[in-house]
């Protein structure tokens, strides 16, 4: 595994970076929508400044085994989800990743377009051996991502 953390991927409707301040608005937009964090394990945020101060720990820390991107249409720079690692194992070269895109953008391919710039990102740059990714019963959008990315169901017990 190498450790390069979030770097620029240009895809082809969209492009992942890194979050910066002036992204507080279009991340507000989605973020305190409660159709779409219904699924996460945060609240929804209630003010402008919440997600203000969330961005702030966010940029603050970035670094070379940190990975979180913003997702941003090409055509107007609005970023309009995000999709990060939220758990990695670097002893076994294998992450978790977690994802959320603004509702007025779902069923799109956006979300599939970005996971799978990550998912090849990952193997091919980063040199993990398995990506894995979670989804809630009754999240049949999240599970879809997945099986169209490649994904395959394992059981736990």
């Amino acid at each position: 595994m190498v450790d390069l953390g979030t770097k620029a991927l240009i895809l082809n409707r969209i492009y992942l970076r890194k979050f910066n301040l002036q992204d507080a608005t279009n991340l507000f937009e989605y973020v305190s929508n409660e159709n779409v964090t219904r699924y996460l394990t945060r609240n929804p945020h209630k003010s402008i400044e919440e997600t203000k101060a969330y961005l702030s720990n966010v940029v603050t820390k970035y670094d070379l085994y940190t990975y979180r991107w913003a997702i941003c249409l090409k055509e107007n720079n609005k970023v309009i989800g995000t999709i990060d690692v939220v758990r990695l194992n670097k002893e076994n070269e294998e992450a978790e990743i977690g994802y959320v895109l603004n509702e007025k953008y779902h069923n799109r391919g956006y979300m599939s377009e970005a996971f799978n710039g990550v998912i090849n990102y990952l193997f091919n740059e980063v040199n993990l051996k398995k990506i894995k990714a979670c989804y809630q019963l009754g999240n049949v959008a999240s599970k879809r991502v997945m099986k169209k990315c490649g994904l395959k169901k394992e059981l736990y017990h």
